[in-house]
């Protein structure tokens, strides 16, 4: 019984790549995990800390050497500040109880944070953590993070959007595809040396996403990073953060108990992008 429900599990995980809903298992059985044929990057674990079980985790990301957390939910979503090797919260800011938290991303000394569906985006200062301007925008929020000049946003489709960090504005926009299928579920991101790293929602993988192309070319699988009885009490994989002091990407999830500092050797994205599209 424990195998035919991780085997449903991997099935609705398969079906949410590839943009159906998870019931859809007739149609499971003649279509591929889109991210099949995607290369692999190996990883290793070089730490393991503590990790608060009662947040629901939306977005991870370091300002300086400090990680920044939301914890989403209607009525409880929050902000948490942290050093890595203190779990306890150096600042935590409770959030309007209509808001459901999303994705953070700093950028240029300020914290933006997204909302699901209530359509605003507020900044805050760094490291206090104090409210400054708000922001609207239409559809939902997913994940955001910044390439340095404009911050980019997921939405739980195929479509990363840019926008002007001054007033929010939409300046860009990239369709996401593992070969010729297009990859929805796009959920936290974050900015690694000019990859955009996303967690596929309701799946074990990260992946890379090349931002002159939207073609996907590696990812990561972490399914074993919690074992069998950790994974019952936890919820999906989410949280990417880049530490650029150690070179590491963390890891984490909703409601898990533990952040996971990962060493991976990234491809070199020049070099990738003059390869076809893998898949």
């Amino acid at each position: 019984m424990a195998v035919l429900r991780r085997c449903r599990r991997r099935l609705a995980a398969v079906l949410v790549l590839a943009g159906l809903p998870p019931g859809a298992c007739g149609e499971a059985d003649t279509r591929a995990d889109p991210l099949a044929a995607i290369p692999r990057l190996a990883f290793t674990v070089e730490q393991r800390l503590p990790h608060d079980r009662t947040l629901f985790t939306q977005g991870i990301a370091f300002a300086g050497e400090l990680l920044v957390e939301s914890g989403g939910g209607y009525r409880e979503s929050r902000l948490l500040l942290r050093r890595l090797d203190e779990p306890r919260p150096l600042h935590t800011v409770d959030l309007p109880r209509r808001w459901f938290a999303e994705g953070i991303a700093p950028h240029q000394g300020r914290l933006f944070l997204l909302t699901w569906r209530e359509g605003v985006a507020q900044s805050f200062s760094l490291p206090q953590l104090q409210p400054g301007a708000t922001f609207t925008y239409p559809g939902e929020g997913w994940g955001l993070t910044s390439d340095g000049s404009q911050l980019i946003q997921s939405d739980g489709s195929n479509l990363l959007t840019w926008r002007d960090p001054r007033n929010f504005s939409e300046t860009r926009r990239l369709a996401v595809h593992a070969g010729s299928t297009p990859l929805a579920q796009l959920n936290e991101l974050e900015w690694i040396n000019g990859w955009i790293v996303a967690n596929v929602w309701r799946s074990d993988y990260v992946v890379g996403i090349d931002p002159a192309s939207g073609c996907v070319r590696w990812k990561l699988s972490l399914h074993d990073l919690l074992d069998e009885r950790e994974r019952r009490s936890s919820d999906v994989l989410n949280g990417v953060a880049w530490e650029a002091a150690t070179q590491r990407i963390w890891v984490t999830g909703k409601r898990w108990p533990w952040l996971f500092g990962l060493r991976v050797e990234l491809p070199a994205l020049g070099a990738a992008g003059r390869e076809p599209c893998p898949g």
